[in-house]
């Protein structure tokens, strides 16, 4: 009860503060959620990425265009945290699709990029604009 009542009193001479300790704790849950948003929109992108890339079995009459390939293969980098199964994805088709210079160029390309610490990633992107 002693503790209630301290609370009580700081709030009552520090009215400024109790307004700032409230707009602080109702940004936090705003805050997280878009976070969670955020990270679910990514999985789903990188997992339709991944599925355009590789599967045709919605499609089976239809051959994915090589160019759309080559596409998905260099936004992969934009995915950092699935740089480790990007990785293993990509060695993976370059043996497969050994047939298909443009597209094993490009994941030797994007290979490479991901293999880069951030600190060179960084400064390899900046340096393009």
């Amino acid at each position: 009860m002693n503790i209630l009542i301290s609370i009580l009193g700081f709030l009552k001479e520090y009215p400024a503060a109790a307004t700032i300790f409230s707009l602080i704790v109702a940004g936090i849950w705003p805050f997280l959620k878009f976070r969670e948003y955020l990270k679910d929109k990514r999985f789903k992108t990188y997992h339709e990425l991944i599925d355009g890339l590789v599967n045709e079995q919605r499609n089976p009459d239809r051959q994915i265009k090589l160019d759309r390939q080559i596409a998905v293969i260099f936004e992969l980098r934009n995915f950092p945290s699935y740089f480790p199964v990007t990785k293993r994805i990509l060695t993976d088709l370059k043996t497969q699709w050994a047939d298909q210079p443009r597209a094993t160029k490009e994941m030797e390309f994007t290979l490479d990029f991901i293999s880069k610490n951030w600190f060179t990633r960084t400064y390899r992107r900046l340096k393009k604009s």
